[in-house]
């Protein structure tokens, strides 16, 4: 009888060390419940949830082990679940019973049921935290509810059997895929009203946005393409051509790439978000439905209604992210080959806490560092070859201008300071934007809406970490209907006339008949104004420009 052949263990490898990406490809299959159709990944990426419509529950994978629990049932009829920014709280519509079913995610304890629409199918959470948008595919309508309250605070009519939503990353707008219609509803959060509808699409169900929201992907389920529309014009600039019958669909965090679940063709293509071409196709098991990708990009799972499975499809040889705070606490993903076992991680020569691990992947926290550090793998097989990270500096904001704006949001400002470059998000209190990287030095940020009006900290994340400091950013309302007095005086000017209304002490200008006049702030609801000379008598226009938007009284000052 021969002695069974052991193998030595393999080298572990985390692939070139110059952080080129292999192509991706599924590296397990999970089993869940019946019937799985949407999915989503909480924020840090440690977890992914699906919903079993066919089993009625809520299947759980852990990302670090890649294992599976069912953390939720019974449920009628789950379709979609949402995770919450802060990851307090998981969100699943349930077509069965037209709600929404709140989760407690620690203990996984329903806390509350929403009454929505007839078969809630979209459901998105809005960057704040504070909304969340639930797309009625059986009443042609979007549920708003107000996660505060758990209460429906709007009800906005959109296209025939709307499927899939997305809000973009500014939280400025909503869209809507409408599957019985042929087009997508873009709708102003603000407003809560359809502002736009773009037509010319063939039975979408799923839609994504670019992480710059640049740009929107529309899965068009008859056509088996994906359109690719300009947010800023409202319009297709691409048609790409997928799998059978596109579903689910999600744009990597970098925005180079996206993944689209193909359901009649049991495959997910990946388009290259540059070229508008697709890149490669992985066979996934039966009837893919929903994606989801990780926050740092390298993980990916999908849906198999038919098959009942996940798909973990991940990006091997590479590490994200690459950047931390020299104070260490990053979680960092490691995918490469032959890790199991792993008995180190070394950040240079400080030793990382191992968090989990697996034959493809390492999940861990970083040591405190400064400077490159060269990250090596050591199993029983030996030590891998190095990936560079990088240690970054605490940025610092030193001020904003303007300090002040509507609560509507929508307006720009600018932050100055150190250390900006590698700035992702600027949170105004708890409510989240996406800056845009001027200069090491400079920030520009769109400002997300206000929760109300007021003064919240700013709070900017960089790769070096948190910065907070004294700053902070003031919502005010625009001015109000104001009573002028005296209305009549000379066309020589110099008198004085008072202007009383509301939400007045962040004027900044008063203009009467075109011309700009001396003021003063007395209060919130009074301004004193010195009254300029005019070229002949005749009713002139008051206007006075405030933070938030302009007041104008026409004719209101009458030069005699």
């Amino acid at each position: 009888m021969s002695t069974p052949q052991v193998l030595p263990p393999q080298r572990p490898s985390l692939g070139d060390a110059s952080l080129d990406l292999a192509a991706p490809r599924v590296v397990l299959t999970l089993p869940v419940g019946a019937s799985p159709l949407g999915l989503a990944v909480s924020p840090v990426g440690l977890n992914a949830y699906v919903a079993n419509n066919g089993s009625g529950s809520v299947s759980v994978v852990d990302g670090g082990t890649l294992t599976v629990a069912t953390a939720l049932a019974p449920l009628p009829g789950p379709a979609e679940v949402a995770v919450a920014p802060d990851n307090a709280h998981l969100y699943v519509a349930d077509i069965a019973t037209n709600t929404v079913t709140i989760v407690q995610r620690d203990l996984y304890r329903v806390v509350g049921t929403v009454p929505v629409g007839n078969t809630p199918s979209g459901l998105k959470v809005d960057p704040s935290g504070l909304r969340l948008y639930v797309a009625n595919q059986g009443s042609d309508t979007v549920s708003v509810v107000n996660t505060l309250s758990d209460s429906v605070m709007a009800t906005i009519p959109v296209g025939d059997q709307p499927t899939g939503v997305a809000v973009a990353p500014t939280g400025l707008e909503v869209y809507v895929a409408n599957k019985g219609d042929n087009t997508l509803s873009v709708i102003d959060p603000v407003a809560q009203s359809v502002v736009a509808t773009v037509t010319g699409l063939s039975a979408p169900l799923g839609v994504a946005t670019s992480p710059s929201n640049a740009r929107l992907y529309v899965a068009n389920s008859a056509a088996n393409t994906v359109s690719v529309i300009d947010t800023s014009t409202r319009s297709p600039i691409a048609t790409v051509p997928v799998g059978s019958t596109p579903w689910g669909l999600a744009a990597s965090p970098d925005g180079q790439q996206v993944y689209v679940a193909n359901n009649g063709s049991d495959n997910v293509s990946v388009i290259d978000t540059s070229t508008h071409a697709v890149t490669d196709t992985i066979a996934v098991g039966h009837q893919p439905t929903g994606v989801a990708i990780t926050p740092n990009g390298l993980s990916v799972y999908v849906a198999n209604k038919g098959s009942n499975t996940v798909s973990v499809i991940q990006t091997l040889n590479a590490m994200s992210p690459t950047l931390g705070p020299q104070a260490g606490g990053t979680i960092v993903t490691l995918t490469g080959t032959s890790l199991s076992g792993a008995t180190a991680v070394r950040f240079g020569t400080a030793p990382a806490v191992i968090v989990a691990n697996t034959s493809n992947q390492i999940v861990v926290v970083t040591p405190p560092g400064v400077g490159v550090a060269q990250v090596t793998v050591t199993t029983p097989g030996g030590t891998s070859n190095p990936k560079p990270f990088v240690y970054y500096p605490r940025g610092d904001v030193q001020s904003l201008a303007p300090s002040a704006g509507p609560t509507a949001g929508r307006n720009v400002i600018t932050l100055r300071g150190d250390q900006l470059a590698t700035a992702s998000q600027v949170l105004f209190g708890s409510v989240p934007a996406l800056p845009v990287v001027v200069s090491d030095s400079r920030l520009d940020v769109p400002v997300p809406p206000g929760v109300s009006a007021g003064c919240v900290p700013l709070t900017v994340s960089t790769a070096g970490g948190l910065t907070t400091g004294t700053l902070s950013y003031r919502y005010v309302e625009p001015p109000t209907a104001g009573v002028l007095k005296p209305t009549t005086g000379s066309v020589f000017g110099g008198n004085v006339i008072t202007i009383t209304g509301q939400n007045l002490a962040t004027t900044a200008m008063v203009t009467i008949r075109g011309t700009v006049a001396q003021f003063s702030i007395g209060s919130n609801i009074l301004l004193s104004v010195v009254v300029p000379s005019a070229p002949a008598p005749g009713p002139a226009d008051v206007i006075v420009t405030t933070a938030a938007g302009t007041l104008t009284l026409p004719g209101a000052y009458l030069y005699t």
